[in-house]
């Protein structure tokens, strides 16, 4: 095989699986957090957890929920007081958190995303994609409007907050288009020179 028939292969490779694992759908299920542990404000924190000024961040499968906590009490937010229950996101708006609070979802470096749904059991909280509210959610349900192409998803806070199993899949970038189109255009030109 020719050195110009590899490198076309490479690339070509290289464009179908960026493609590919940037579209990838992840759950996010958030099996890692325990029952009765609260996460944030004492204590070290696990290693996909980080604050950011007082706002706690939680990463998982390349997205990320952050509790924006502007009134918080301690002055840091945190999660696992909400509704107790294991390997969930949880967490109270109005008590050590305090007012005002909402979380984010976000891709890790930014970008846009498919929403497919999520559970969630909530007192009342708004959502909203990119600024425009989409619903309220009021008890206990599951969220299947898709959304997509979004960059935030954005729930204010009852008095108690949960969220599980987030359907979420990232878009790709306008850039692993034109690099799997400039892979093909190399190996269409390869095969035409090879003909000629």
């Amino acid at each position: 095989m020719k050195l110009t028939s590899i490198a076309g292969a490479l690339v070509l490779g290289w464009g179908l699986s960026s493609v590919a694992g940037s579209a990838a759908a992840a759950v996010l299920t958030f099996d890692g957090l325990a029952e009765l542990v609260v996460y944030g404000n004492t204590g070290p924190l696990p290693a996909n957890m980080s604050y950011s000024g007082n706002n706690l961040t939680y990463e998982e499968a390349g997205f990320l929920l952050t509790l924006n906590a502007p009134n918080a009490a301690s002055g840091l937010a945190h999660i696992g007081d909400g509704t107790f229950e294991p390997q969930t996101y949880n967490w109270h708006d109005g008590m050590e958190n305090g007012v005002d609070t909402f979380v984010t979802v976000t891709r890790v470096g930014g970008g846009r995303f498919n929403l497919a749904g999520f559970d969630y059991y909530s007192d009342g909280s708004a959502l909203s994609a990119d600024g425009r509210q989409i619903g309220v959610l009021e008890g206990e349900g599951s969220w299947n409007t898709v959304q997509t192409g979004i960059s935030e998803l954005r729930l204010s806070s009852g008095a108690f907050n949960q969220l599980d199993n987030i359907d979420v899949s990232a878009v790709p970038e306008p850039g692993t288009y034109a690099m799997l189109g400039a892979g093909l255009g190399l190996l269409a030109f390869m095969n035409r020179r090879k003909k000629v």
